[in-house]
């Protein structure tokens, strides 16, 4: 029998997430889970321009973590902050920050080995204050 492997989150944020310049906003996704026994393994926040590039990696964890590890160019915290429980938290929201998609990637295995991944993708868009 052939089954369909598949991530869900129950919760995800609003696409797009309106947001006021200079605010602080939370992009959440909750309650991810497989639905036919799969096994999440590495969780990624990740940031692309919106129409292509390259995705820039923000923060991962793997499942057995106790948190998300901050990558390099985001690790003073005082742009994003990736929180327990898939939150990825950006701070003084600006123009510029509606440029990007932002994604919660998760890299999970099913049947077995094989490796899968799962995205969520939202945007955020930036009114002015």
């Amino acid at each position: 029998m052939i089954s369909e492997s598949a991530i869900v989150c129950q919760v995800q944020p609003a696409n797009p997430t309106i947001v006021l310049r200079g605010e602080d906003v939370s992009l959440n996704w909750e309650s991810c889970e497989g639905n036919a026994g799969e096994a999440i393994r590495i969780l990624y926040f990740k940031r692309e321009m919106r129409g292509g590039g390259v995705p820039e990696n923000i923060a991962s964890r793997r499942e057995t973590d106790g948190g998300f590890a901050m990558s390099a160019p985001f690790r003073d915290k005082k742009k994003f902050d990736a929180r327990a429980l898939q939150e990825l938290k950006i701070f003084n929201v600006q123009t510029n920050d509606g440029s990007y998609a932002y994604t919660l990637e998760i890299q999970y295995t099913a049947n077995g080995n094989e490796t899968f991944i799962g995205s969520f993708r939202v945007f955020v868009e930036v009114k002015g204050k």
